[in-house]
């Protein structure tokens, strides 16, 4: 089973990670578990509209999702696939890793990893591991592989438990719907956010507004975070959240004029404040992993 890196770069979009002989047998027995641990969590799938948020045991479905990367291609014929060059500036083009193979059955089976810069490890400055008791410098660039797999695309079937994550690795905006009226009204009454006026924002709202709702009821930010903790972290990026105390609790005030709420609408979906929560340790009231 071959290692290869999806990234963000349009010309070398997939490469292939070399392996030594030993370590390739224990990166496919550390994907093999975590397809099992993937398959043994599944109870029930959904398709997926951009609009129903799983619970435990639930999974996304996209039944026809179209493998523009190649992925299975690349499984499939990997002295193909250029490797990846042994440089801190292209790893950080990474935005998945995945590694494959065609079932007895014929079904083609990729198995899919979120990847970010804090699974780098740089030769810049020093690396330690640990081995025989004591601690080794690690001599170039290298990474390190996640506890769990993102996402699996078995033959044209894409099933995933987070749309948040999974949207980091693909584009999936072809395959969700714009709130509808009454997707725009639930937003409006969403405890984390106040609107002056409700059905202003209803009337108003085109069809970007529209699909920034979609994100952002899909991704629960709003669910998982205090307005409190939004606040701060918008603030470092020099955006001003304002908050308003409604019901006891604390909750965005969304502005009135279209062009200062889609500013907000896309802070509140932008990847960069996920980034930004995790490494600033910022607290969360997180009702359950994303």
């Amino acid at each position: 089973m071959n290692l290869f890196a999806l990234t963000q770069e349009p010309a070398r979009r997939v490469l292939r990670i070399p392996l030594a002989q030993n370590v390739q047998t224990e990166v496919e027995a550390l994907f093999r578990q975590q397809e099992r641990d993937f398959t043994g969590s599944v109870e029930v799938e959904h398709a997926f509209d951009g609009k129903y948020k799983p619970d435990a045991g639930e999974c996304l479905v996209i039944a026809d999702y179209d493998d523009i990367e190649n992925i299975h291609e690349a499984i499939e014929h990997p002295l193909g696939i250029a490797e990846i060059s042994p440089d801190p500036a292209e790893f950080a083009t990474v935005r998945a890793l995945f590694a494959g193979y065609r079932s007895d059955a014929g079904e083609r089976i990729a198995l899919i990893q979120g990847f970010d810069r804090r699974k780098i490890i740089s030769a810049a400055g020093i690396s330690l591991f640990h081995s025989a008791n004591v601690y080794r410098k690690v001599d170039g660039v290298g990474l390190t592989l996640d506890t769990r797999l993102a996402a699996m695309l078995v033959g044209t079937g894409l099933k995933f438990f987070s749309f948040h994550v999974l949207r980091q690795v693909f584009d999936l905006s072809a395959y969700y719907v714009e709130a509808t009226t009454t997707d725009l009204q639930a937003f409006a009454a969403t405890a984390g956010v106040h609107f002056a006026d409700p059905q202003a924002f209803v009337t108003d709202a085109d069809s970007w507004i529209r699909r920034k709702v979609t994100l952002i009821s899909q991704s629960q930010i709003l669910d998982n975070v205090d307005a409190e903790t939004i606040q701060r972290v918008a603030r470092t990026f020099g955006i001003e959240v304002r908050t308003v105390e409604v019901d006891g609790r604390q909750a965005i005030a969304m502005p009135g004029t279209k062009a200062e709420l889609k500013k907000i609408l896309r802070f509140l979906d932008e990847d960069y404040y996920q980034s930004a929560l995790q490494s600033r340790n910022f607290v969360t009231n997180s009702k359950r992993p994303a």
